[in-house]
């Protein structure tokens, strides 16, 4: 359970001055869940006081408030904090506390690594147009190497898959090396994406089951039509559940829906999922096969995050449906 309580050293999260003393705090603190429970709208990337006063004490914050974090994470995490809050939501850095402090430096000092030849072979593969990681050979490339070398190291019955690469090109953005490396054993371990890169891929079977049933109650005609063209969850989701939505997406967007998936979980996935295929019902209705492979292949890259992100919030989805459809699944 990622949303436990736990002990956890404030660090330099907030590059904003404290409040000088705990009054000061509860005060600003009382006064932004009012705000965030009204009706006004809050950008918290422009109303970075609200952000100042979260970071004081995350973890307090979102025990003690979990809804009003929630709303505020909805609405995009501030970029300059974004890397220090998605360690926090993930407790990426309470691994060390299981682990030794120079784990990194271990695993990435190990003579042979399994996969190493294809984890070299990836890494041009892996955002080639972004400065960070275009120069083959670069800064952005040896840490990238670096990273899945060591995790594949560190958990040899994983190694390494493809959509790994991604996973680690956006931490890498926004963390160093270490602090990327710990949030890879955090999302394998603790969000169970284990299973998404292992041998037959259950998880990700699992995940295709779901999607097609939840296709089913939402949308049932576009449900009978893709079954008709026999165009399943395997031919069109595969990047969207093993990269969590950066593959073929904006950035814009990809940002946006890890801020949600590290606070919610695997949830927000199956929503926008779910709307990209309701923004695109209509055309797909009168698509034949190889056509509405095209439309969903394109999909993701032809709408407006925040378009896609409050549709997929929209969407009513309940942790029991997905628990109901896994028991589905595993009685087959």
């Amino acid at each position: 359970q990622v949303l436990v309580e736990r002990n956890s050293d404030l660090d330099s999260l907030c590059l904003l001055a404290a409040p000088e003393d705990e009054d000061e705090a509860q005060e600003a603190e009382k006064k932004l869940v009012q705000k965030v429970a009204g009706k006004q709208q809050v950008d918290p990337v422009k109303s970075l006081e609200q952000w100042r006063v979260i970071c004081i004490d995350f973890q307090r914050f979102r025990l003690k408030y979990p809804d009003k974090c929630k709303d505020l994470i909805r609405q995009g995490i501030p970029e300059f904090l974004r890397g220090s809050v998605w360690q926090k939501l993930a407790f990426s850095r309470e691994l060390l506390q299981k682990h030794p402090k120079d784990i990194y430096e271990q695993m990435r000092r190990t003579g042979e690594a399994p996969c190493e030849s294809d984890i070299v072979r990836d890494i041009n593969r892996t955002f080639p147009k972004h400065i960070l990681y275009r120069d083959k050979q670069g800064l952005g490339q040896q840490q990238l190497l670096n990273v899945l070398r060591a995790y594949s190291v560190f958990n040899a019955e994983v190694g390494y898959c493809q959509g790994m690469g991604f996973i680690c090109g956006v931490l890498l953005m926004y963390m160093g090396e270490d602090d990327a490396f710990l949030m890879l054993i955090s999302l394998l371990e603790n969000y169970r994406m284990a299973g998404l890169f292992m041998p037959n891929l259950p998880l990700l079977n699992k995940y295709f089951f779901q999607l097609q049933r939840l296709l089913e109650m939402h949308m049932p005609l576009l449900y009978n039509h893709l079954s008709e063209q026999g165009v399943e969850p395997t031919m069109y989701a595969s990047q969207w559940f093993m990269t969590v939505c950066i593959y073929n997406f904006p950035f814009s967007t990809v940002v946006r829906v890890w801020d949600i998936f590290l606070a919610e979980g695997v949830k927000i996935i199956f929503r926008i999922a779910l709307a990209l295929l309701k923004l695109n019902q209509e055309a797909l209705l009168s698509e034949s096969f190889e056509q509405i492979l095209q439309t969903l292949k394109q999909a993701p890259s032809s709408v407006e995050s925040e378009t896609l992100i409050q549709a997929a919030l929209a969407i009513k989805l309940k942790n029991t449906t997905l628990q109901d459809i896994e028991q589905e699944w595993l009685s087959q």
